[in-house]
């Protein structure tokens, strides 16, 4: 924990006042999913689907927390709605909320449900160590029948999408997914063409602190509008994948547009280093010399990779469909 989020708050942060402690045993209610789509099934290629991790695209609906603890999390992030900002793609959404909510953030690294989250991906998973890819909050916009967020896919690879209000009560706002790659997707937008409804998935959230999981880089999808005045918060979590030999798929290059620029740079240079020491250290005392020497290499070609990354002064655009 205190590799990602330290007392060392940046300006501008501070911890909230008054919140519940997150107790595991009290405010989770983990429940496995009934289905586990895979990339394949979403129409792509083998040799895209190398690349990954993992094979796996989505979940059906599943439940992580208690109604304890969802009604825990709903308070904190009423809390934390004084906080919003605003972009190209979403018009009110709190980022950074587990540098200043402990619950929010003890809930983010839970190990327990890391553990559940690896066993849906069908891949060891870390809890993402950028702190603004943890906890990500959307509210919905104040204009009824304004989408929550676009069409697109994630900065990252892995998350669950949680909905923190009760969808139930809302008319609208639901969460939505493409049946399709994201080439798909980019096609239909090029051409003009409305995305076909019949490759719309639209999950039935039963209450609050049921969720989706993703492999986020892969599947399109898009959070719609309220249709009628209420409210909804949505909370995003991210991870990587804990083998350090997976390489990385941070979009340095988004968050920049996102983020206060002191912090995106800072965290995403912490969060390559951090692989990196994780790369070089996993090796055990069996290894041999050419191994060791194949880790630094590779480190050492990520992190100049990144420092590049980070020097670019290009103009770039929130990205979206």
């Amino acid at each position: 924990m205190s590799q990602i989020i330290t007392d060392d708050l940046p300006k501008g942060f501070a911890w909230l006042e008054k919140e519940p402690d997150f107790i595991p045993s009290r405010h989770l209610a983990l429940e496995a999913p009934e289905v586990i789509e895979s990339l394949f099934d979403f129409g792509y290629a083998p040799d895209e689907i190398a690349k990954c991790p993992s094979d796996f695209a989505v979940s059906s609906i599943f439940r992580v927390l208690s109604d304890e603890g969802a009604a825990c999390l709903l308070d904190v992030c009423r809390q934390l709605s004084a906080y919003t900002s605003s972009n190209a793609r979403i018009d009110r959404n709190t980022r950074g909320g587990v540098y200043r909510s402990r619950f929010l953030r003890d809930l983010c690294l839970s190990q327990d449900v890391t553990d559940f989250m690896s066993q849906i991906a069908g891949v060891t998973l870390a809890p993402h160590s950028i702190a603004h890819q943890l906890g990500h909050l959307n509210y919905n916009p104040h204009e009824v029948g304004k989408d929550v967020d676009k069409w697109h896919v994630d900065t990252l690879r892995y998350d669950y999408v949680m909905f923190v209000t009760d969808p139930q009560k809302v008319v609208g706002g639901e969460f939505q997914y493409f049946k399709g790659t994201k080439h798909e997707m980019a096609a239909f937008k090029a051409a003009g063409q409305e995305v076909p409804r019949s490759r719309i998935i639209q999950p039935k959230m039963p209450g609050p602190g049921y969720a989706v999981m993703q492999q986020g880089n892969m599947v399109v999808h898009q959070a719609k509008g309220l249709r009628e005045e209420g409210e909804r918060i949505t909370m995003v979590n991210g991870y990587v994948a804990a083998d350090a030999r997976i390489e990385d798929f941070t979009r340095y290059d988004q968050l920049k547009l996102v983020d206060p620029a002191d912090v995106s740079a800072t965290e995403f240079a912490r969060h390559h280093a951090l692989l990196a020491q994780r790369l070089i250290t996993q090796a055990g005392f069996e290894a041999d010399d050419t191994v060791h020497v194949a880790n630094l290499r590779e480190a050492a070609r990520r992190l100049l990779a990144v420092a590049d990354e980070i020097a670019q002064t290009g103009i770039s655009e929130i990205d979206h469909y």
